[in-house]
């Protein structure tokens, strides 16, 4: 196998890309993974990603549920101090439902999402099917913003992948 040391977000993605039928479906597995990876990077890094998985987010949920009210950290860019709302929002893949929390305002609420009596098959809890081909968080990042960039027309920050 290639070495992925120095591969471009294009690259890396078309290497992932491979490992699916479907591009949704490989778009929101990465999205999965790298929010669960997020959480160890520093605040600059997880905002970039956040403003990222906002813009998926945007584009792909179809639904989300009030999960709490909080205050932001300290790190946070906004307003310290002000309360905001956290939402728990469903994308449909297929017949596959991936959940992502968020701060933007779902576009419809869905009182019962990701409670008890939603038996729903959810996506993003498959880390065995790719695990075989680790992927850092930096590269998901990479590749994603790749996406986002060449896609969407999103970038953060202006970057260029």
């Amino acid at each position: 196998m290639k070495s992925r040391i120095g591969m471009t977000g294009d690259e890396l993605w078309r290497l992932w890309l491979d490992q699916f039928d479907d591009e949704l479906v490989a778009l929101a597995e990465a999205m999965w993974a790298a929010n669960r990876m997020v959480k160890g990077e520093s605040p600059q890094t997880r905002d970039r990603f956040y403003a990222l998985k906002d813009e998926f987010v945007l584009r792909y949920a179809v639904s989300g549920k009030k999960v709490r009210d909080e205050t932001p950290p300290r790190t946070y860019k906004g307003s310290w101090g002000e309360i905001r709302t956290l939402y728990c929002h469903k994308i449909e893949v297929g017949d596959l439902i991936y959940r992502l929390h968020s701060y933007v305002l779902p576009l419809e609420t869905e009182p019962g999402l990701g409670g008890e009596e939603d038996q729903t098959p959810y996506g993003g809890f498959s880390l065995e099917r790719w695990s075989w081909l680790p992927y850092s968080f930096t590269e998901l990042y990479k590749m994603l913003s790749y996406y986002a960039a060449n896609s969407w027309n999103f970038k953060v920050n202006d970057q260029v992948w």
